[in-house]
């Protein structure tokens, strides 16, 4: 109860070591996804369909590194 209370009175968040084993799964998997959009990307011929698939591959790249700094700061 005490440590439940200075959690509160502090804002310290806490995420358990499986939640956190969980958001790394989840960002391996789309790390992995952006490199097959990034292939995919290359070989298209289409100007525009190509940089929507980019600004999306690069969007993923911006919420795996979130991910990353959850599971190693918090």
């Amino acid at each position: 109860m005490k440590q439940k209370m200075q959690r509160m009175l502090y804002g310290q968040m806490y995420i358990d070591p499986m939640t956190k084993m969980n958001i790394s799964l989840v960002a391996m998997g789309l790390m992995f996804v952006c490199n097959l959009m990034m292939v995919f990307a290359r070989k298209m011929s289409n100007a525009l369909l190509r940089f929507f698939v980019k600004t999306v591959a690069f969007l993923i790249l911006v919420a795996i590194f979130v991910m990353i700094l959850i599971v190693i700061f918090v």
